[in-house]
This record gives C-alpha cells, structure tokens and sequence, in this order.
C-alpha cells in the first residue's frame, strides 16, 4: 500500500527569476501531482517540469493568470475550461495511475477579492464546474488551487492585511460572505485540510505575514475516505521568497501507488 501525493500552489506569476526559489519548494514537498496557479510564464513551468521529472500541462485563464498540471503519471487528456461564468481557469487533466485506474485533477483559479460581487461570480464559476463534472463523469477526482474564497468558520486577520484590501473591505464594513466554499461541500467535496485539521488557521495567503487561506484541495467521494495526511508547506526551503502563497499537500493511499524515493 502507498501514497499519492497532490500539491495546490499559486505561483504568484511564475517569473523567470524564482525559478530556483520554487524548484527548491516543489522538489522539497515531492507531490506527484502538481496544480499551479498563476503559473503566468509557460517556459517556466515547462522548466519545472523538467527539472522535477514531471510531465506538465500549461493553459491560458481567460485573463492574464494562467494555469499549469505537473504530474509524475502519464497525462491522458486535457482541456482548459474559461467560459463565463467560470472566468479565470479550471484546467481538467486526467491522469493514468501504475493500477490501471485514472485521477482527473480539476486546477481551479477563481477570482480575487471577499467583495460580494467577486464572491457571487465565484458562487456561479463553482456551479459551472459542478454542471462540467457532472457531465464528464470523470471518476475518482480532485478540485484544487487557489479559490480566492473563505470557507465556512475560517477566521481572516483583516487587520494584518495590505492597506489596500482593507480599504476595499471596508466598502462592505469588513463582512466576508461565503457563498462559493459552501456551494463545493454541500455537493460532496471534503476539504481535505480542514478534514484533518479543524481548529488550525491553515493559512496560505502571505508568507511571514500569514492572514487568510485561499488554497485548497477538495477530494470527491470516492476519494475522501483515502486522505491520510493534508498540511500547509511552510518550513520549506525558500518558501518565504518564491510565492506570496505557501503550497497545500494532501496524500492519499493508494493500492498500487509507485514508488518514489522519499515517499512513505
């Protein structure tokens, strides 16, 4: 029996010059399945890609943020879905695992800022991607990245925040309505870090300055049961300077799982 291990990362636009700052990130948490987001310059995810041993898979968002699937198990298909009302990206990639089954991997970019009109445009990309799957059918699957959205009971430390979002947040009296998290659990998905950890912070968003957790990984319900670990990557080497996010890593037991050094 081994484990599968899936990261969710924002990038913060990928640039050429934290190339090595993230290969060291990424090569520290060894995730077999990889989503980025903000993954803006498609050479440098190629590049990751190869310096991990990964097979990778780059797509434009419907704006200027894109997205990227690094995979250590062979890339069946793919298509990127941006079609309003799901703006930005969700990247479908399915995958072919060493026991004959498939993973599809769902990378999901939503749109910035807590304002209510951002988190309604939110709600309806969430009810998109949940028409997308329900017709795709793809089997056992993940929904991961950067939501840009709170979850139910998740504290934000708006005080400590930039300047600028608190003046925007101030526009609604500081109130945080959460419309897009909760429309994901009531179809099934199990926030796979607040599963494990459900009184920590888990916060991703701002390295050393840590106030609201954006990143998640979702597990269907064919895959929920499996988590057996799901954490945030902070003590990484140069996670503070690669990202304004930190990664999530969730791992899964898997019958056939391969083997990788430093896995389990």
């Amino acid at each position: 029996m081994g484990r599968i291990r899936v990261l969710a990362y924002n990038v913060d636009g990928g640039r050429a010059e934290r190339r090595p700052a993230l290969a060291a990130v990424l090569g520290a948490a060894n995730a077999d399945v990889i989503a980025l987001t903000e993954a803006d310059d498609s050479a440098v995810a190629a590049d990751l890609g190869r310096l991990l041993g990964l097979g990778h898979v780059w797509a434009q968002g419907s704006g200027n943020r894109h997205v990227a699937v690094l995979s250590r198990f062979p890339i069946l298909s793919w298509e990127n879905h941006t079609r309003p009302p799901l703006t930005q990206a969700a990247l479908e990639v399915q995958l072919a695992l060493p026991d004959q089954s498939t993973l599809a991997v769902y990378a999901l970019h939503l749109l910035p800022y807590l304002l209510l009109p951002f988190e309604v445009r939110r709600w309806q990309a969430v009810g998109r991607l949940l028409a997308i799957i329900q017709e795709r059918r793809p089997g056992p699957h993940l929904i991961l990245g950067d939501l840009n959205a709170v979850a139910p009971g998740d504290r934000v430390l708006q005080r400590r925040n930039p300047a600028r979002m608190r003046r925007l947040m101030a526009l609604q009296f500081g109130l945080i309505f959460r419309l897009a998290l909760p429309r994901l659990l009531r179809a099934g998905y199990v926030d796979c870090f607040r599963r494990l950890a459900p009184q920590a912070d888990g916060f991703t968003w701002m390295p050393g300055n840590p106030t609201t957790r954006y990143d998640y990984i979702l597990a269907d319900a064919q895959l929920a049961p499996r988590l057996r670990a799901c954490r945030v990557v902070d003590q990484a080497p140069a996670v503070a300077t690669a990202s304004d996010h930190l990664p999530v890593l969730a791992e899964f037991e898997w019958a056939s799982a391969p083997a990788v050094a430093g896995h389990p």
